[in-house]
């Protein structure tokens, strides 16, 4: 029943300061998610489709927007949680 908005790759970002590193990454959850807890703590994250529409947007790892909020509430958010280590 839910709508997939996941495209196949995204452009993914991580600002730092003034140092800003780009990569692409695949459309899948393990992709996306090994993208963002790769970036820094303090940093902004943006991954964007393709065309450069934006498709999440977060602060420090705090997520502000997501086109597809199915995906990030039901799949991504705990996905994450289950990553920082079942205990915490």
């Amino acid at each position: 029943m839910g709508k997939r908005l996941l495209k196949s790759k995204y452009k993914a970002f991580e600002i730092r300061d003034d140092d800003v590193s780009q990569i692409l990454v695949e459309g899948n959850l393990p992709a996306i998610a090994g993208f963002i807890t790769g970036c820094h703590k303090g940093s902004i994250i943006t991954i964007h489709t393709l065309e450069g529409e934006p498709f999440l947007l977060g602060l420090s790892k705090m997520f502000l927007y997501c086109e597809d909020k199915a995906f990030l509430d039901k799949e991504l958010i705990p996905y994450l949680r289950g990553m920082d280590g079942a205990g915490a």
